[in-house]
C-alpha cells in the first residue's frame, strides 16, 4: 500500500493508501486495451478492475482511461501510468531482493536474460530455467525485478565507462571488448582505409537499427552525435544487417576485432570518437552458487 500524497495551499495532505494491486489492474487495463483481457491475465474478476481503476481516478481527480470507443489512457493517465510502472518495478525488486537475502530462491532454478548479440554464451549447462531475450534495458530490469538471476549484456561505450543499466548492487565481469569499427561493403571507397574518424561520417547512410549488437543507435548515443539514418531495421538478426550492409542499404557498427566480417564486406576501425563493444554479464550481490556458477559458465563459453 502506498500514500499518495498533493498539495492544497499551505497544506501538504495525505490521501488514502493506493494498493499495489489497483496499479497493476490499471497497466493491465492499459496494455490490454480491455477490463476483461486484464482481469482474465492477472487472475481477479472484472468488477475488481473496474473497481481498483474507479478507485484510482477518484484519488486523481480526472479519468485516466477512456472507455469509449476504445480502451486507452487520456493524458493524464499515461502520465499516471509512468510512475505507476516505476512503483510496481520497484516493489517487484524489493521482493527479489529479499528472496536472495532469505535464501528463498536457492532451489529455483536459475533463469537468465540475455541482450540478442549474446545469445551464443548461453552455456548448456543444465541451470536455466528461461533465456530472455531483450534489449540492454530489458535485460537489466529482468535482473532488478528477479524475473532473471543473471543477466548477459552487451553495448557500446567509451572506455571505462559503464554499460546502461549497471548499478551499485551488481557485479560484473566483461566477458570481451573490442574496438569499434565500421562495417561497409568491400567496394566502398573507405574499405582500404587503416582507420577513420566517425564525424567524417555522418552524412554517410546508416541503417537505422535499435536492436541489434552494435545498433546504430548505440553507436550515435555513446559517440553524441547525430547520424543519418538510411534503411530502417527492426530485427536482431546480424545475418539480416550484414545482408543490409552488402546490398548499400547503409552503414553499421561491428567490434574491429574477433570478428571476421562476411565476404564482400569490410571492417575499418574508428580512430575517433575512442568506442568499444563490451559484453559483460551480471549478478546481484550476494548470489546463490547456482547463479555464480552460470556467470562463470558464461565467461569460459566466451
Amino acid at each position: 500500500m502506498i500514500g499518495i500524497a498533493y498539495t492544497q495551499g499551505p497544506r501538504r495532505e495525505i490521501l488514502a493508501p493506493v494498493d499495489t494491486r489497483a496499479l497493476l489492474s490499471l497497466a493491465t487495463v492499459a496494455e490490454t486495451g480491455s477490463f476483461s483481457r486484464a482481469a482474465s491475465a492477472l487472475g481477479f474478476t472484472q468488477s475488481a478492475v473496474s473497481q481498483h481503476v474507479a478507485g484510482l481516478e477518484r484519488t486523481a481527480g480526472t479519468p485516466l482511461l477512456t472507455r469509449r470507443p476504445t480502451v486507452a489512457p487520456t493524458p493524464a493517465g499515461r502520465e499516471f501510468l509512468r510512475h505507476a510502472r516505476q512503483i510496481l518495478a520497484h516493489e517487484q525488486a524489493a521482493r527479489a531482493a529479499v528472496a536472495r537475502v532469505t535464501g528463498r530462491d536457492e532451489d529455483t532454478p536459475v533463469s537468465m536474460a540475455v541482450t540478442p548479440g549474446t545469445e551464443h554464451l548461453v552455456p548448456v549447462a543444465g541451470l536455466l530455467a528461461a533465456v530472455v531475450v531483450d534489449d540492454a534495458a530489458g535485460a537489466a530490469a529482468a535482473l532488478s525485478s528477479g524475473r532473471a538471476d543473471v543477466a548477459v549484456v552487451d553495448g557500446i561505450a567509451a572506455p571505462g565507462d559503464p554499460l546502461p543499466g549497471s548499478g551499485p548492487d551488481l557485479v560484473v565481469r566483461v566477458v570481451t571488448e573490442a574496438p569499434i569499427g565500421v562495417l561497409l561493403p568491400a567496394s566502398h571507397p573507405l574499405a582500404g582505409r587503416d582507420a577513420i574518424d566517425l564525424t567524417t561520417l555522418t552524412d554517410a547512410r546508416w541503417l537505422d537499427t535499435t536492436g541489434t549488437s552494435c545498433s546504430t543507435s548505440d553507436l550515435a548515443s555513446a559517440a553524441r552525435l547525430r547520424l543519418r539514418r538510411g534503411t530502417t531495421y527492426t530485427g536482431t538478426s546480424t545475418d539480416a544487417v550484414t545482408s543490409l550492409v552488402r546490398a548499400g542499404h547503409g552503414l553499421h557498427a561491428a567490434p574491429a576485432t574477433g570478428y571476421a566480417p562476411p565476404a564482400g564486406l569490410a571492417i575499418v576501425p574508428l580512430r575517433a570518437p575512442r568506442l568499444v563493444h563490451r559484453t559483460e554479464v551480471r549478478v546481484h550481490a550476494p548470489a546463490r552458487a547456482a547463479v555464480l556458477a552460470l556467470a562463470d559458465a558464461v565467461g569460459a563459453a566466451s
